[in-house]
Parts: C-alpha cells; sequence; structure tokens
C-alpha cells in the first residue's frame, strides 16, 4: 500500500494515523463519495481546515489545506496553523 500525504509519499503503518489540530475545531462534516476504484472521503472542520482523501486497493492519497509534521514514532500528523514551529525530538 503506498500512502501520499501532501504530495509526499509516506510510511504505511497499519491502523493509520491520529490528527492533532494546533487549532481546536467545535465543529465539522464529513462526506463520503463513491469513486471509480476507490472512494472519496472529505472532511471539513469550523477551523478553516480541509482534509481530502482518496483510497484505492493499492493507495491512499491525502491532501490538507495546512502545513503538516508527521510523527511516526506516536502515529500521529500535526496539523499546524501560521506561524507554528515544530522543534524535533528524537521521541516523536
Amino acid at each position: 500500500m503506498q500512502v501520499y500525504l501532501n504530495g509526499k509519499k509516506m510510511k504505511f503503518i497499519d491502523g493509520g494515523y491520529e490528527y492533532v489540530f494546533m487549532k481546536p475545531y467545535q465543529r465539522h462534516t464529513q462526506e463520503e463519495i463513491p469513486r471509480p476504484g476507490g472512494k472519496l472521503l472529505i472532511q471539513l472542520y469550523d477551523n478553516g481546515v480541509q482534509i481530502r482523501t482518496l483510497k484505492t486497493e493499492k493507495e491512499v492519497s491525502t491532501l490538507i489545506n495546512r502545513e503538516v509534521e508527521v510523527d511516526e514514532i506516536n502515529r500521529k500528523i500535526y496539523i499546524l496553523e501560521e506561524g507554528s514551529q515544530v522543534i524535533p525530538q528524537s521521541d516523536g
């Protein structure tokens, strides 16, 4: 299985990743649209974050309208806001 996030290939992890929002949200909507060979999942949040994921048998491709940082050790994707600073640590 190939996995892409914002156009960059990333490591497949069974069970997936958890999204961590730097700016909290109160409400969100989610819609799943059947597509030829797979499905498209659209998630819209009231903090302005939009996540679109296309899933097929061989590939998962996700686009998030923010800069992101991936913590593969703890299986988290941090969705950053403008002005966020990232300080990498050896434990994730």
